[in-house]
């Protein structure tokens, strides 16, 4: 199976036909125009699947599968982290988790631009990363800039998908250093002589185990089309399915069950209200609002849980 993401910097449409032909399975896009502006069959060979998300049709990320691999966008998908969006990627016999990202900046709060964005959506998605996972994408970030003041560093994440058995594929197979990639994948404002390493793939062991080969793309043969070269990710299929239940009761119970036992007691009534509101949404009888609300609410549990732990901690 082979799995390709390539940063086009906008305009994919016009300038996809060298992608195409390294004959991806599955890929992945960041900063591609919209479903509507790629006029599939005309600039862009029509695929099997497709998902697309992003603020404006000019710029989002897109996925696309040219094999028997069918995408579904998860219930759990929460839209504040810009841009990773988590899929299940599965045909009749095996499927995955993919989180397609696009790390973006943030204006409203500065501290979780680029891979903040990338620790929070990890950090709210870690139920279930068991799962045989790939996160693929443009992460805007390297260890070179840890000391830039964010919710959560390079390093952090990298500790923290390790906990979950997720590492990266191309330090596994280089053998070599974080900060010290000698091998690039972006090339500010296309020049050569501007190279830094923020494109990954990140995968869980028994990916890995089970065998895979990374080439990333030679500059010279992409700069005139982006400012990224692609990512070429060959795996062998490995035969499992994911173990999670997709609907809305489902994931606010695995976010609900991990607060503390006397957090629960004190706020019984309420989770009681946040999951038959979950149910709500799973019968599809909520409003267009019910989804942000429902994971507002969430939110607000898990928060005072944190601050109620912090303060026993204190003895407070």
């Amino acid at each position: 199976m082979r799995i390709i993401e390539w940063n086009c910097q906008g305009a994919f449409r016009l300038k996809n036909k060298e992608v195409f032909e390294l004959q991806p399975d599955i890929l992945v896009v960041p900063e591609c125009e919209r479903e509507e502006k790629l006029e599939f069959g005309k600039f862009t060979p029509k695929p099997n699947d497709f998902l697309w998300y992003g603020d404006t049709g000019k710029k989002g990320i897109a996925i696309f599968s040219f094999s028997d691999y069918r995408l579904k966008l998860l219930k759990e998908f929460n839209p504040e982290f810009r841009h990773i969006v988590p899929l299940k990627v599965s045909n009749k016999t095996n499927s995955f988790l993919l989180f397609a990202v696009w790390a973006m900046d943030n204006k409203q709060n500065p501290l979780a631009r680029y891979i903040g964005q990338v620790w929070n959506a990890v950090n709210y998605y870690q139920t279930i990363l068991t799962n045989n996972t790939i996160l693929i994408g443009d992460f805007n970030s390297n260890q070179i800039w840890d000391k830039k003041e964010r919710v959560g560093n390079h390093t952090d994440v990298v500790n923290f998908l390790k906990n979950f058995k997720i590492e990266s594929l191309y330090h596994k197979q280089e053998n070599e250093a974080y900060g010290q990639e000698s091998l690039k994948t972006f090339y500010m404002y296309r020049n050569l002589e501007k190279p830094y390493h923020i494109d990954y793939v990140f995968a869980s062991h028994a990916i890995i185990k089970n065998g895979y080969k990374l080439t990333i793309g030679t500059p010279a043969d992409w700069i005139d089309k982006s400012d990224h070269v692609p990512m070429i990710l060959d795996i062998k299929v490995l035969s499992s399915k994911t173990e999670i239940n997709d609907t809305y009761l489902d994931f606010t119970k695995r976010h609900l069950n991990k607060i503390d036992p006397e957090t629960k007691t004190k706020f019984e009534n309420e989770i009681k209200r946040i999951e038959m509101l979950a149910e709500k949404f799973d019968l599809q009888l909520q409003t267009d609002n019910s989804k942000i609300e429902l994971m507002d609410k969430i939110d607000t549990i898990k928060t005072i849980d944190k601050l109620t732990k912090r303060l026993k901690k204190n003895e407070c």
